[in-house]
């Protein structure tokens, strides 16, 4: 009796023990898909179906591959979880039909994503565009993927939101969710930051409610609810000083609300190698497009959770892609060429243009800059051009043949939406200046750059501006000329008493800008946009470029469409049968040259009232100062 009484003690020891040891937890994790279904690099190279042939990263067919690999091997030590920080959709051809197909949202079923949620772009389409993709891929899959998004604020007023409020009220979109595995419940919500909202402006009348108010509401009610663990899927992104030190919104939320046990982050694009440990809650990130898998493992305990193990999958040409995703996708590439690329003379996977090197956005290497703005003055039929470097979203990559397919040059400017339709891509628009507006314009272009970053570097074409950075902020433009390398340049007139009209062409979304040059100067600065006749326009849709005189009404041009023209009417010097992309003084030059100096004539040229003001204080200053100094040296003596 003794002896069972031992044996007994002894098992109620053990359990005890195993009762309070930390159960294992595994996090698969991706964002920003950018409906990047294909691989990095030249589309024509990526083989899926075949391993260690080809140098493209990325794809879902691999993707699903890995996810289905990794899944079957955390299981075996505890639950596992499939997150998604948002922005899965906009940014390649695919995207063109979401509406109609629900692609990604589909995927993302189909790979058994627990949950998702919202990103900026995934309101590209306006919020009835992003309602129609919900509803669209439900229709093919009833149980569609959870999607979490917990601080949406809807107009009562507006009935533009309405179908997607509808949405929500039919529970496709929730606030927050619970997840009840392994004997664990999850708690999961999705917030779009500030930054995210501020680049969406077509979410409107959609608004955000305030990001750390809702965090805490949500974390209240997720753990009333019985939530052991609460996770934050976030659109907010991450930000690394000069110093090495990370912050941005995801790390100061963390700091706010102390609840949270896990953010599983998008929107910054960031590979973390490792994750973020802010006050014992970790940040991860996997960089964007599919790039990469990230695998967090978590020790939990009530009450504690340790982070035990991560790794950040590369997605590569070394995974098989899985049949079906792959079969899938060739599906919808021939629905994109049949309903968006024929009509326009193109297909998917057409060969277009051959680079000699890969083209980057890098705001030191001028010539992808300089192929899109040439296309799209030459589109638009305007004496100058414009875009922002932010705005061309891909590189053209080289691969081992450096052709590129009409898919390929799609990625380079894909985004936007009619203004006159509802069809994918932003269309061209031209107004007219006088000289002393454009170099307020191109005064704004360039302070925006300096303050904000490579993303506002402006690209130009039909012009060469020349600045100086040593001159007061709103003032540095020190020459601006019209012209090309072939043609040669002219020195424009940038005084008021010169009324010539130039003409500007570029998108919508950047174009629109040049009506907020008051407001973005502070009104220190101004500009009208106007017509061929000079009169103003009040009205960007009045602006917009006619790309068929021949039908009744305004036929958008546009952009994507415009440099598929202009690099598939390039030469073809190799004699291939398909155009070559030339490395010549037209596509390589600078056309925002710095010139630094305090020679008067440098910090003089085309000084305008806010220099001189400046120049007369300074001077003011410096002889006041004398006049002391020589007043206290009086004194002295």
């Amino acid at each position: 009796m003794l002896m069972l009484l031992r044996v007994l003690t002894s098992l109620a020891c053990l359990f005890a023990v195993a009762a309070v040891q930390a159960q294992q937890v595994t996090i698969l994790h991706t964002n920003d898909w950018q409906s990047r279904l294909l691989g990095f690099g030249p589309n024509l190279e990526y083989s899926p179906q075949t391993t260690n042939d080809d140098d493209t990263v990325g794809g879902i067919a691999r993707l699903a591959t890995l996810i289905r690999e990794r899944r079957a091997a955390a299981q075996m030590t505890g639950p596992v979880l499939l997150l998604d920080g948002g922005d899965f959709s906009m940014g390649t051809l695919f995207h063109t039909l979401t509406r109609e197909t629900g692609a990604e949202l589909q995927l993302m079923t189909h790979l058994g994503y627990d949950a998702i949620t919202l990103g900026n772009h995934e309101f590209d389409f306006r919020p009835d565009g992003l309602a129609k993709m919900f509803r669209a891929a439900e229709r093919q899959r009833p149980n569609l993927v959870p999607v979490v998004a917990s601080n949406l604020v809807f107009d009562a007023t507006d009935p533009a939101d309405d179908a997607l409020q509808q949405v929500v009220a039919d529970g496709l979109i929730r606030e927050g969710m619970l997840i009840e595995r392994g004997g664990i419940t999850f708690g999961l919500f999705g917030l779009m930051g500030v930054d995210a909202g501020e680049v969406a402006p077509n979410k409107e009348p959609v608004t955000l409610a305030d990001q750390i108010a809702t965090a805490r509401r949500m974390e209240a009610s997720l753990r009333d609810a019985g939530a052991d663990l609460v996770f934050l899927l976030s659109h907010m992104g991450v930000i690394a000083d000069s110093d090495g030190q990370w912050g941005g919104e995801e790390v100061e939320i963390v700091k706010q609300v102390p609840g949270i046990d896990l953010v599983i982050g998008g929107h910054s694009h960031t590979p973390l190698s490792h994750p973020l440990m802010v006050n014992g809650t970790a940040i991860v990130q996997a960089g964007s497009d599919g790039q990469f898998l990230g695998e967090l493992v978590l020790d939990w305990t009530p009450g504690n959770v340790q982070v035990t193990r991560y790794v950040l999958h590369p997605i590569d040409d070394r995974i098989a892609g899985d049949s079906e995703v792959t079969a899938m996708i060739e599906r919808l590439k021939q629905q994109v060429t049949e309903q968006v690329l024929q009509p326009a003379g193109y297909r998917f996977d057409q060969p277009l243009v051959t680079t000699p090197r890969t083209l980057t956005r890098a705001y030191e290497d001028p010539v992808l800059g300089n192929l899109v703005t040439d296309a799209l003055r030459r589109a638009s039929g305007a004496d100058i051009a414009l875009t922002g470097n932010g705005t061309l979203r891909d590189d053209l990559w080289l691969g081992r043949t450096g052709v590129q397919s009409v898919s390929d040059l799609y990625r380079v400017e894909p985004l936007g939406i009619g203004e006159l339709n509802d069809d994918p891509g932003y269309p061209l628009m031209k107004v007219w200046f006088e000289a002393a507006d454009l170099k307020s314009i191109f005064e704004v272009l360039l302070l925006g750059y300096q303050l904000r970053g490579d993303s506002y570097y402006p690209r130009l074409s039909g012009v060469r501006v020349t600045y100086n950075s040593y001159r007061p902020p709103f003032d540095r433009v020190m020459k601006v000329e019209l012209g090309d390398p072939v043609r040669g340049y002219r020195e424009l007139d940038l005084s008021a008493s010169n009324t010539d009209l130039y003409s500007i062409g570029g998108t919508t979304y950047v174009g629109g800008f040049t009506w907020l040059i008051g407001d973005i100067s502070y009104g220190l600065l101004s500009a009208t946009p106007r017509d061929a006749e000079g009169a103003p326009v009040n009205d960007i849709r009045l602006a917009i470029v006619d790309g068929d005189g021949k039908q009744a009404g305004v036929q958008e041009i546009k952009a994507w469409k415009a440099i598929l023209d202009y690099l598939g009417g390039l030469p073809d010097t190799s004699g291939d049968r398909i155009a070559d992309i030339p490395l010549n003084d037209t596509t390589t030059e600078l056309r925002m040259i710095e010139r630094t100096s305090l020679a008067p004539a440098a910090m003089l040229a085309n000084a305008g009232g806010i220099a001189l003001g400046v120049y007369l204080l300074f001077a003011l200053l410096m002889i006041l100062s004398v006049w002391l100094l020589l007043r206290f040296y009086k004194k002295r003596r």
